[in-house]
């Protein structure tokens, strides 16, 4: 019976052993601990129920109190593993949800930065369009040669009173000499607050003669030169028709989209919407 005893602790012992061993490399080794102590109970329960009679002698006594010690040591080292594999299936559950968090963020990040450049890649377009139309007019000498020619009828009272003639010409069907008398206000006026008006109209004259080209590259000079002015959103918006006329409806969409994003609350970027419908 005592050799019997002795190979059950030794067995109990070994078990426990390799039961803590593996307990944190292999989830699964916790059930396996579990089945095991089930029959380490019974087989106490077997020594106990054998070795009573020898009980007095005191020598069994013993090896059954190690075994118990033993056994309840292996469960209290269960009880911390599973308090230690919850503990990690929370943090686990934590990681996760952060990473994804993460992931969301970097997700809209990538959105924004892929939409800025459409934007850049739109206004670069534009820009080289407009750099080509300077290059094949000779923007550089225009100005310089439509003041020269400009026909100003003396003794002006006023430089509105100049202005408010030359637009008349524009909108009452003498374009050109319209469009030297505002090129001759620009000169004589340069800090007028009509300016960024007379460079409108000038790009309207442009447009009235169907010169579309001329009037897109003058209706960047409001653009170019009064951002934040009252026309500029007006300018983009007639940039965006002269590329219509030209039927070039790639252009002229990327413009009228431009007004609306830019100056969303001017009266020229609810044209702007009215228009993009009716570009097939």
């Amino acid at each position: 019976m005592k050799r019997h005893n002795a190979v059950a602790f030794l067995l109990l012992g070994c078990l426990a052993a390799g039961a803590m061993g593996c307990a944190v490399a292999d989830t699964g080794a916790f059930g396996r601990l579990q089945d095991e102590m089930v029959v380490l109970r019974k087989e106490v329960a077997a020594l106990k129920s054998g070795s009573s009679p020898a009980a007095p002698g005191g020598g069994g006594g013993g090896e059954i109190q190690s075994l118990r010690k033993t056994v309840a040591d292996l469960g209290a080292d269960s009880d911390r593993l599973r308090t230690d594999l919850l503990a990690t299936s929370s943090r686990v559950d934590e990681t996760r949800s952060e990473m994804k968090r993460v992931a969301d963020r970097q997700a809209e990040q990538e959105k924004a930065l892929q939409d800025a450049r459409k934007s850049a890649d739109r206004v670069g377009e534009i820009d080289r369009r407009v750099a080509a139309l300077e290059e094949k007019m000779g923007k550089a000498a225009a100005p310089a040669a439509a003041g020269a020619g400009a026909e100003t009828p003396p003794g002006w009272k006023s430089p509105e009173e100049m202005y408010e003639y030359a637009v008349g010409q524009v909108k009452g069907g003498n374009p050109k000499k319209g469009r030297d008398t505002l090129s001759a206000f620009v000169t004589q006026h340069p800090g007028h607050k009509l300016v960024p008006n007379a460079l409108y109209w000038k790009g309207e004259s442009f447009y009235v003669e169907k010169d579309y080209e001329n009037a897109i590259l003058s209706f960047q000079d409001v653009v170019d030169k009064y951002p934040g002015g009252d026309k500029a959103p007006d300018a983009v918006f007639k940039q965006g028709i002269s590329f219509l006329a030209l039927n070039d409806k790639k252009n002229a969409r990327i413009l009228l989209d431009l007004v609306i994003a830019k100056y969303p609350r001017s009266s020229a970027a609810e044209m702007a919407k009215k228009k993009l419908p009716e570009i097939k």
